[in-house]
């Protein structure tokens, strides 16, 4: 099969405004078979066992992306009777790529034809726990070293937000024994059931007021840097999904605290309040 060219079209990523959007309608721009995709575009998705792989756009999606140590959506693209089961969602600039099957013989028609758009809301739920909660422990230690309980030289690092893996590094040494603070700062801030709120800042507001900032800080061109704020406890740039309040995380349970090489890997889960 020849080798076809990615979408060029913008996609509208609806979950960076709003990320309790659970359904939602949109023409379809384009469908194509993985295959002809270009060989390092293929290569960004893992194709199910069973099934055809198709790559479906759209002018706008609620389903998040994969990226930013977040694992993206998963759900359903309706149109009459064909049904396209989204696996994963890649981001491409301008495009966000749909990789799917669809179920049974039955396609969509083409470009044009409008779709209903439905995520799994138990996994994203999960995911924005899982998300805020790592935010939530990033605050923590940023309290720890306000009040003088932490060094003042550790900083937020990369992070990873996957169900079952989830973790914060900093770079810096936390020692072992600061275990219990972060736990107990964690707690009461979930126990404040802080408000989380999403802005768009221009890049230097997002660098002099955000509690950690990456030096890979990325800026939309239309709408400047994406910023979650967690009550009054502090922000950080964020493209992922949250919950409407630090409660809604359940409990926050610090699991580890690695050493290595200048890096601590702080490792958590978030289990059912």
């Amino acid at each position: 099969m020849a080798e076809a060219s990615l979408p060029t079209a913008k996609t509208e990523a609806l979950y960076q405004k709003d990320g309790h959007l659970y359904s939602h309608t949109s023409p379809i721009s384009s469908i194509q078979p993985l295959s002809s995709l270009p060989q390092n575009a293929q290569g960004l998705f893992k194709p199910p066992p069973e099934g055809e792989p198709y790559i479906l756009t759209t002018p706008s999606t609620i389903f998040h992306a994969q990226g930013g140590g977040q694992p993206s959506d998963t759900g359903t693209i309706t149109s009459g009777s064909s049904t396209f089961n989204v696996h994963q969602v890649r981001k491409v600039d301008p495009a966000i790529l749909h990789m799917g099957t669809f179920s049974g013989e039955v396609r969509f028609d083409g470009k044009g034809e409008a779709a209903e758009q439905r995520i799994d809301v138990s996994k994203r739920s999960l995911h924005s726990r899982i998300h805020t909660a790592g935010h939530v422990i990033g605050l923590a230690a940023a309290a720890l070293k306000a009040s003088g309980n932490l060094d003042p030289s550790v900083v937020d690092g990369k992070a990873s937000h996957y169900p079952g893996a989830a973790f914060v590094e900093f770079v810096g040494l936390i020692p072992a024994d600061k275990k219990a603070a972060i736990q107990a700062k964690a707690d009461e801030l979930v126990a404040q059931d802080l408000e989380v709120k999403i802005h768009f800042w221009d890049e230097e507001r997002a660098r002099r007021e955000c509690t950690g900032v990456l030096e890979s800080l990325k800026m939309d061109d239309d709408d400047g840097v994406r910023v979650v704020e967690i009550g009054d406890a502090g922000s950080y740039p964020c493209g992922g999904t949250h919950v409407k309040t630090t409660k809604e995380c359940g409990r926050v349970v610090i699991r580890n605290i690695k050493r290595q090489k200048g890096i601590t890997k702080v490792s958590y889960e978030v289990q059912d309040a």
